[in-house]
């Protein structure tokens, strides 16, 4: 099984490197603080909406102690 985090994680890198290439280029203008803003946050969004989560436990497990309790 994945850590739950790591979705988090790869977010907070891509958003890390989005800004690095963003600083390095020396943008500066409005448009280009768009085009950072949709580069930086847009693959996150997507990566966390669309991330496989485990199943939620279902009364079976609940009943007979099988899984994590919550």
């Amino acid at each position: 099984m994945i850590n739950p985090r790591t979705e988090w994680i790869l977010s907070a890198c891509w958003i890390a490197a989005s800004l690095a290439v963003f600083f390095v280029i020396d943008a500066s203008s409005t448009r280009s603080w768009l085009y950072l803003i949709i580069a930086a946050v847009g693959p996150p969004v997507a990566l966390i909406a669309l991330w496989p989560h485990p199943p939620q436990q279902s009364i079976d497990d609940v009943i007979h102690g099988r899984g994590e309790r919550s």
